[in-house]
């Protein structure tokens, strides 16, 4: 009994335990308190026998009337550990109490109901036949309805295109028992649709059994306000109202991931910085939203229009056949023929438009882009006010001939540096420049592209002074913080004819302030060999000033050292077709190997090209090769990132801790 001492002793409800022949084994304090005579005890006694029998394995209650008062009596049996009823358990509670509590629960009870009532959120419950047992009676006014209401009779005022997501998660959550959330619209008092968040959550009793569904609903209209206006700000142009760079880049995303064929067109409105100028800014901003508005009112349901710069407009029109592009691209020209009106002031404006297809004319959108830039440059180019296809090929070549003369100019050619670096010390020796052509319709166009168009119109001499004097510049500069840096400069096989190229690269050398010993002009070996006499003369002539010439490609043409020995030569290039396989090629690595010990022989330095891997650089170094240049250095920068990437590789050449 010590366990049941213990366990009763300070429990406030008077506690006896009887066993099953109804004789009084245990009672706590508080049952000694109510100081019963021995006939009451023996009276309490029998009432648990007779109760005995059809007690079984059930709690039972009932009133009983004792000296302190009337008292409910609880009996519960007490299973040994055969599983068989041993004893009985008596809890005495004064009737006055338990009246008490359930005036409390009672209380309780109806306070909840006004906090149910007076709530902005909707209580609703569903019994675990997914019946609505409870409505709040702000519901009832409003519905007439009364408990139990039905399932689908509930769905009725979910707006049909939420149905389904509210279908889903409750019987998520009756499948699961697992609380789930949902947003959806319902219809308010004036008829308008809101919207609402019902959060979802099971109750189940203590077998695990479902009880019943809860249900909170609320209004989240004023947050849907909100999440719009963000939405707004964050893929909306504030101007115009359309979609801006953002939008533009997931939509896009969205239809090639869906294989949704369309058209790209790019939109320029003709002389909108001359009306910004000529007028104001805020006509400006008129003429763009008016102009917006017209290209909208030509558009089909479905098709994209988004402003990706200040002047940039494009359209994203899917699943649009030729035919059907013409005949918008044709309406929506015409639209700009009518003026514009802006405080009683006249504004004219056109319309130039350049249009590709994907996947038809690219199944990558980055091409895709570009060919649509390229089909706009046409129209400007024949006069602005109307629209172009892109046109393959040929047309690519017109427009590098017809724009090749402008290119400098117009500010499109820029230098990229590739560095060569000592094997001995891992230090960059130098750099090569090397002249890139960005095109605004064309994109970057390769030098195989353009460099034989330019030696054939001869404008190839312009071109390499251009090259020759900003390097130059660049590396000048370049020379406080990595001194003794080299440049080499490729020099056209059509130069080697133009005895002036020295003047010329004297007064560069003098206006940029670079020691002529930090210049290397590269010459093919096949060039060279085809203007043999007024290409020794010329080399000769730039040695006399200091600048070292090197062949390049070596290997590809004659591969013949004997002529060599009578040029002012001080670098062999070994073309990269022999170093892509020395790793591999026995006869490649003999190759190799063979000509950079005859050029040790004859006092001339050589660096490998097209260096990629780390095992071409270890058998290169046991060759004694002097320098290599290649992607497993670095491929081609521009000046600001070539300069941190030297930094960065020399200060690792020398083990000195980052910066």
């Amino acid at each position: 009994m010590d366990k049941y001492t213990a366990f009763f002793h300070h429990f406030t409800e008077a506690v006896v335990i009887l066993n099953w022949q109804g004789v009084i084994i245990y009672q706590n304090p508080a049952f000694g308190r109510l100081a019963l005579s021995r006939d009451e005890k023996k009276a309490l006694a029998a009432e648990g026998r007779a109760l005995a029998e059809r007690m079984k394995e059930q709690k039972v209650a009932f009133q009983v009337e004792l000296p302190g008062g009337a008292f409910v009596a609880v009996m519960s049996p007490i299973i040994d550990e055969r599983s068989q009823p041993a004893a009985m358990l008596c809890v005495l509670r004064r009737q006055a109490s338990v009246d008490g509590l359930q005036a409390r629960l009672a209380e309780a009870e109806r306070r909840l109901q006004l906090i149910v009532e007076h709530s902005s959120d909707y209580v609703l419950i569903f019994s675990r036949h997914r019946e609505l047992s409870y409505i709040p009676p702000s519901w009832k006014r409003k519905t007439n309805k009364r408990p139990p209401v039905s399932y689908d009779e509930v769905l009725a005022f979910v707006h049909p295109d939420d149905v389904p997501v509210v279908t889903q998660k409750l019987d998520e959550l009756y499948d699961t028992y697992e609380a789930q959330t949902a947003e959806f619209r319902k219809r308010d008092g004036h008829g308008e649709w809101v919207w609402m968040e019902a959060q979802g959550k099971a109750i189940v009793d203590e077998a695990g059994v479902l009880d019943c569904v809860i249900v909170t609903v609320k209004n989240i209209s004023e947050r849907k306000q909100y999440e719009e206006k963000l939405r707004q700000l964050a893929y909306f142009d504030s101007l115009t109202g359309i979609a801006n760079r953002s939008y533009f880049e997931r939509h896009i995303d969205e239809l090639i991931a869906s294989g949704t064929p369309f058209a790209l067109c790019y939109l320029d409105f003709d002389k909108f910085k001359w009306i910004n100028d000529h007028f104001s800014h805020q006509a400006g901003d008129y003429f763009l939203r008016e102009a917006v508005k017209r290209v909208r009112q030509a558009l089909r349901h479905g098709d994209f229009f988004a402003r990706v710069g200040g002047d940039e407009f494009v359209l994203l029109l899917p699943n649009i056949t030729k035919t059907e592009m013409t005949a918008l691209a044709e309406r929506l020209v015409s639209s700009f023929h009518e003026p514009f009106y802006y405080d009683k002031q006249l504004i004219q404006s056109t319309l130039s438009i350049g249009i590709a297809f994907f996947t038809k004319d690219s199944d990558r959108i980055e091409q895709v882009m570009k060919y649509a830039d390229q089909a706009l440059y046409e129209v400007k180019e024949r006069g602005r006010n109307g629209y172009a296809f892109y046109r393959p090929t040929e047309h690519r070549h017109a427009v590098i001939e017809q724009d090749l003369p402008f290119a400098i100019m117009r500010g499109q050619f820029y230098l990229c540096y590739q560095p060569k670096v000592r094997l001995a010390k891992g230090r960059a020796m130098g750099v090569e420049a090397l002249l890139r052509w960005r095109h605004p319709a064309l994109g970057d166009i390769p030098p195989l592209d353009f460099i034989p168009l330019a030696e054939e119109s001869g404008f190839i001499f312009e071109i390499t002074l251009w090259v020759l004097e900003r390097a130059c510049r660049q590396v000048k500069e370049w020379e406080r913080k990595f001194p003794g840096l080299k440049l080499a400069v490729n020099l056209s096989p059509f130069l080697l004819n133009r005895p002036e190229l020295v003047e010329h690269v004297k007064r560069i050398l003098r206006e940029t302030g670079l020691a002529p010993d930090r210049l290397i002009l590269e010459v093919t070996e096949s060039g060279l060999m085809e203007n043999i006499e007024t290409g020794r003369h010329i080399l000769t002539e730039l040695q006399r000033l200091g600048v070292q010439a090197a062949i390049d490609d070596f290997g590809t043409g004659f591969s013949s050292l004997a002529y060599i020995r009578n040029l002012p030569v001080s670098l062999l290039k070994i073309d990269r077709s022999f170093i892509q396989g020395i790793a591999e090629n026995s006869k490649d690595a003999t190759i190799v190997d063979t000509i950079i010990h005859l050029a040790k022989s004859l006092d001339i330095e050589v660096l490998a090209e097209g260096v990629e891997t780390e095992s071409q650089v270890a058998l290169l170094s046991q060759m004694d090769c002097d320098y290599a240049q290649g992607f497993y250095f670095s491929r081609s920068l521009e000046a600001e990132k070539l300069q941190q990437w030297l930094e960065e590789h020399n200060r690792n050449a020398c083990g000195e801790p980052p910066a």
